[in-house]
């Protein structure tokens, strides 16, 4: 799939010195990049799933707790 990026002169060197500092393609980092940062999106997704459901688990507990 085809897609233009415009990019800002600074932004546009930041991808030229990863690319060149990591031996990849412009091309590459930037789809490493968004890679990295669904996965980041999808275990932040997760967590707060997780954490949501120990909290409405764990409820009771936690006003026992709170009411000793």
């Amino acid at each position: 799939m085809a897609l233009n990026l415009r990019l800002t002169p600074e932004e546009d060197h930041q991808l030229s010195d990863l690319a060149a500092s990591s031996g990849l393609s412009k091309q590459r980092v930037i789809s490493m990049l968004i890679r990295r940062e669904w996965e980041t999106e999808q275990a932040r997704l997760a967590n707060s799933r997780d954490i949501s459901e120990l909290l409405s688990e764990r409820a009771g507990l936690m006003q026992r707790l709170k009411d000793a």
